[in-house]
């Protein structure tokens, strides 16, 4: 019951306050929407490092990943940082855990990095949820960023900002970055319970060396025990005899307006096509904007969105799709196919066949706005052929939303579920 007010609190702080916090604005700026300026050129104004990257493994079974990550963590010898968004232990993920605690106490430097809304998790997790304090026994590192409590409510729009990054690096030789979090319902769970979602893994030392960039200042901040960049090798030559690919990689803190900055422009690239899978797409009227502004121009542009079975199909997105009409794209929504079917959970955007970007960022204004992200974009032809023939896979599983079905959905009852998934989606 405890847990409930507090949660209540903190999606009623966020209505009231969210609005004076916008930065979605910059999708729509003349420094965004100037078709003279080449992209690069955009990027390096808006300050988007340049990194050089190997062709991704894909994994989109988080099954899967729970093994690799396993693995990577076992291979361990000097130190391991990941930061998820939520995350917990279960019976699934004890050899998971269990492997973090042995590589710690072993000397293996272990940075972990939880977001404080982990024991409000809504998902099937919260039936099998193990909070992650007990790996400080054995000398893990955890941070856990902006808990919220009662006694924090005197932060006020502070307690709104959450971290949503998800990466792992290993000993300056491994990186990964995707929208898998670490708990039951994205590592653990078998059959219907486990979300489908995304993970890439890379070679790129100038791609950690940024993560490590930002992530050692930031972490910090957050604690007394501090870190230097000096205590984190990077192996430079695990390139060499290697094919890479131009990328360009966008970390974001809460108001800085990167990610609005980053999709606008590339909305605004875009000449033949972009292909979305946004997650929850929650939108004020600047980012619609974008949207509409891309298919004016006759860019062809494709948006799923997930079905969800747990909330009446779709969680608050009934009430929205009315405005995301007004965009003029391809809105599609999943069929209903069994009752054992996954939540997709994957993040991903795919331009002209040639730019791809992956990562924790959701397109909505929650995730433009109130969170910590990371994405990655990608210039790769090969790459977006990959991806786009996954997207097409799921696309051939969806009907259009129309407008008979909006108007269907757009009722006052959902007002209430629609207003605290924008906010808190």
């Amino acid at each position: 019951m405890r847990q409930s007010r507090l949660l209540l609190v903190f999606f009623i702080s966020m209505i009231l306050l969210g609005t004076s916090c916008s930065s979605t604005h910059h999708m729509i700026t003349p420094e965004v929407l100037d078709s003279s300026i080449p992209l690069e050129e955009k990027f390096s104004s808006f300050q988007f490092p340049r990194v050089q990257v190997s062709y991704p493994n894909v994994y989109y079974d988080g099954r899967v990943w729970r093994d690799r990550f396993i693995e990577l963590v076992e291979g361990a010898e000097d130190y391991l940082i990941t930061s998820a968004f939520l995350a917990s232990s279960s019976e699934e993920l004890e050899a998971l855990y269990n492997a973090l605690a042995q590589k710690a106490e072993s000397g293996v430097r272990v940075y972990f990095v939880v977001d404080g809304i982990g024991p409000f998790d809504m998902t099937e997790t919260r039936y099998h949820l193990i909070p992650l304090k007990f790996l400080r026994e054995s000398g893990v590192h955890l941070l856990e960023f902006n808990p919220i409590s009662g006694a924090r409510l005197v932060s006020g729009l502070n307690l709104l900002y959450r971290d949503h990054r998800k990466f792992l690096i290993v000993d300056g030789k491994h990186v990964v970055l995707g929208g898998m979090n670490l708990n039951y319902i994205s590592i653990g769970a078998e059959n219907e319970q486990l979300q489908r979602d995304s993970m890439y893994e890379f070679y790129s030392p100038e791609l950690i060396e940024l993560l490590l960039y930002y992530f050692v200042p930031w972490w910090n901040e957050q604690t007394w025990d501090e870190v230097s960049r000096e205590d984190f090798s990077v192996d430079t030559t695990m390139l060499e005899g290697r094919g890479t690919y131009q990328g360009w990689y966008v970390n974001q803190e809460p108001g800085s307006a990167k990610m609005s900055k980053l999709i606008g422009s590339l909305l605004n690239e875009a000449e033949q096509s972009v292909q979305v899978l946004p997650f929850l797409p929650f939108m004020d009227k600047e980012m619609i904007e974008a949207f509409r502004l891309a298919q004016e121009r006759g860019v062809e542009i494709q948006m799923i969105v997930p079905f969800d079975r747990r909330v009446t199909n779709r969680k608050g997105i009934e009430y929205m799709v009315k405005d995301l009409l007004a965009m003029g794209i391809d809105l599609r929504i999943e069929q209903e196919t069994a009752e054992t079917q996954r939540l997709l959970h994957e993040k991903l955007i795919i331009v002209d066949d040639r730019y791809v970007v992956i990562g924790s960022t959701n397109v909505n204004y929650r995730s433009m706005n109130l969170a910590y992200e990371n994405s990655l974009v990608i210039d790769s032809p090969e790459l977006a052929q990959q991806l786009k023939l996954h997207y097409e896979q799921l696309y051939e599983n969806t009907i259009p939303i129309t407008e008979e079905l909006a108007e269907e959905w757009h009722t006052l009852r959902n007002w209430p579920r629609f207003i605290t998934a924008f906010f808190g989606g």
